[in-house]
């Protein structure tokens, strides 16, 4: 399958509800079960959430640090049950309001249309840059 610059339609509409601040609406392509994965995550910070309250309770501490925006450099693969996505996100710290950029590659599983495995390779370096200094 060729990479494409587009996302499915399901996962832009999360997106949004993250660039929003919404956690809620993020949270609704996940299914009760499932799993995300952090796997660089640095010492100390969670490298895997296991169901929906969990990964909730991780993402709705995001918006009082970080304000999503636009993805660039995009390549997504969709296969079957799977979504791969490379990109590069660009936000704000909310802090000093200085832009964070954030390197991402996913790997996501779904059944019947709910994720069940989210593993997360973004880069936690940049991340620290968001939540601490």
């Amino acid at each position: 399958m060729t990479p494409t610059s587009c996302l499915p339609d399901w996962f832009e509409q999360a997106l949004e509800g993250l660039r929003a601040g919404d956690i809620g609406r993020w949270m609704t392509i996940y299914a009760p079960e499932a799993v995300h994965e952090f796997s660089f995550a640095p010492e100390g910070a969670p490298r895997e959430l296991v169901g929906r309250d969990a990964i909730a309770g991780y993402m709705s501490r995001l918006p009082s640090l970080i304000r999503f925006g636009a993805l660039s450099d995009v390549r997504a693969l969709v296969a079957d049950d799977e979504l791969i996505v490379e990109a590069t996100g660009h936000h704000r710290r909310v802090a000093d309001d200085t832009v964070r950029e954030i390197s991402y590659v996913w790997f996501i599983k779904t059944r019947d249309g709910k994720v069940v495995h989210f593993r997360d390779y973004m880069n936690p370096r940049q991340l620290s840059s968001i939540v601490a200094e």
